[in-house]
């Protein structure tokens, strides 16, 4: 399937495909040393050199870049990609810059997403996170999202091995909590 990332709006951000320049903007640090991960948490600059190439699309991912409306200012990413058919599901995967973290626009972006893709004709959405990795726990909870799968073991980072969870929303359960008709 080739997927074509639209531009999406919504009160405070748009949603879009980004340039390299604003990629870097986002990309500031590297988001493997905050997610908490076996404990590491640092603020560690990341190398923009990794990022060429990004600003082209993937024909298989949905790819958006938040900007605040106000200024254009580039803040976060959200990706969806990785469909599983047999449950008619598609997962996200999100940064945003720690300068915008706890004030809502990564929910807010998702959600709008979310209504998106269940339009494409989606049935589920699933969004992973890896043990430690408690802001993207609980903004999963926060949206309504319920355990799904654990795979224990997934991988392992400096000897230790880590969990990795899958939670699931399913069209329903997104139109009883957000009051949207998506069918």
């Amino acid at each position: 399937m080739m997927y074509e990332t639209p531009q999406l709006e919504t009160e405070r951000l748009i949603l879009k495909r980004g340039t390299y320049d604003d990629f870097v903007k986002v990309y500031e640090y590297d988001f493997t040393k905050l997610r908490n991960i076996n404990g590491e948490f640092e603020f560690v600059k990341y190398d923009p050199e990794r990022l060429k190439g990004w600003e082209i699309p993937d024909p298989e991912t949905y790819d958006w870049l938040l900007y605040l409306k106000e200024t254009m200012e580039p803040i976060g990413n959200v990706v969806a990609n990785r469909e599983q058919k047999d449950i008619k599901a598609i997962e996200l995967a999100f940064n945003t810059h720690p300068n915008y973290w706890r004030k809502g626009y990564t929910s807010e972006a998702i959600i709008e997403i979310m209504r998106f893709l269940f339009k494409q004709g989606y049935e589920n959405i699933l969004c992973g996170y890896d043990e430690g990795n408690i802001k993207s726990k609980s903004i999963g909870e926060k949206l309504g999202f319920l355990p799904y799968e654990v795979e224990e073991n997934a991988w392992t980072k400096n000897g230790v091995s880590i969990t990795r969870y899958t939670s699931i929303l399913s069209k329903e359960r997104f139109n009883e909590l957000y009051k949207t008709n998506s069918k």
